[in-house]
């Protein structure tokens, strides 16, 4: 199968797949899904390495250039489910929902029990985790 190179941009209504063939049975597999969710905005070419590997299944939320949410909100790492395991930031106590072992990273905590927290219930329950001043 020949390479195709595209000059401006390409759309889908229903988005893009990438496949691969069993060479012997001819079976079609999908390895990845570009769909109404998912979105770059933004890719240069320093940004990718030999070691850079991104290996997701659901949903991946990176934020850059948005302003902290008060409570917090997904961060670096969250899954697609309801109860995200994850890390998240943003100012104030956490009072968002997570999975129980999601981390919270606190903007303006001042003190060494007010700058992280770990969820511990599955829900909006967070404990502070002692930090070194």
């Amino acid at each position: 199968m020949a390479n195709t190179t595209f000059s401006g941009p390409v759309r889908s209504i229903g988005g893009f797949q990438t496949i691969t063939v069993n060479a012997t049975t001819g079976a079609v597999a999908t390895s990845a899904t570009f769909g109404t969710a998912t979105s770059v905005t933004s890719l240069t070419a320093s940004a990718i390495t030999s070691t850079a590997t991104i290996v997701a299944s659901g949903t991946i939320t990176a934020r850059n250039g948005v302003a902290l949410t008060a409570g917090g909100a997904p961060g670096f790492i969250a899954t697609s489910a309801a109860n995200s395991m994850g890390i998240y930031f943003g100012s104030g106590v956490p009072t968002v929902t997570a999975a129980k072992g999601s981390l919270y990273l606190r903007s303006d905590g001042t003190t060494t029990n007010d700058r992280a927290y770990i969820n511990t219930d599955g829900a909006t329950t967070w404990t502070a985790l002692t930090t070194v001043a």
